[in-house]
């Protein structure tokens, strides 16, 4: 066993700022939502599913923001390829981070990858969408993928954000 963990819904979910490719900084304590902020960790530059995955999220964010959720997206990348992502992908409007730690990732729980290509970062984590409860700061649902494929479409999230508060639907799979 590798000592890996993965957030538990229910918990009080671990600090997180970073630096934003438009300027500026973001931390979750500070983050503004009515509901809840979708923190959303994708791969980097590098990878194409991310692209198709976050350009989904973008064209949905005003749906996301009549819900009350906050979005945000995140990578290890360096800035430079944050700024690259956000102009080659069309991200503009997105709250889009970069210079995830490593120590970051751990604590978030994301699966780590080192490069098999030159086109990749030398390490970098796979996709993870957690999302946190606005006020209380604990983790209401974590989704971890170990590779690209395994993605919700931003439509399918916003049909169960409907449905969490529609039925004040509690946090589930909070026993390990």
């Amino acid at each position: 066993m590798n000592g890996h963990r993965t957030l538990l819904p229910g918990t009080r979910a671990p600090q997180l700022s970073f630096a934003l490719a438009d300027g500026g900084h973001w931390s979750l304590e500070d983050a503004e939502a009515k509901h809840f902020v979708l923190i959303d960790f994708y791969r980097g530059l590098h990878c194409p599913r991310c692209q198709l995955h976050l350009v989904d999220v973008k064209n949905k964010l005003a749906r996301f923001t009549q819900r009350g959720v906050a979005v945000v997206a995140v990578s290890m990348d360096g800035r430079d390829r944050a700024e690259a992502a956000r102009d080659r992908w069309g991200l503009g409007g997105l709250t889009l981070g970069y210079g995830l730690s490593e120590d970051q990732a751990r604590a978030w729980g994301l699966y780590l990858t080192e490069a098999m290509s030159e086109a990749e970062p030398a390490r970098f984590s796979e996709p993870a969408l957690i999302m946190v409860q606005a006020g209380s700061g604990r983790v209401y649902s974590a989704v971890y993928g170990t590779n690209p494929l395994n993605r919700i479409h931003a439509s399918d999230i916003l049909e169960g954000i409907d449905a969490v508060l529609a039925r004040d639907y509690p946090p589930r799979g909070t026993l390990a």
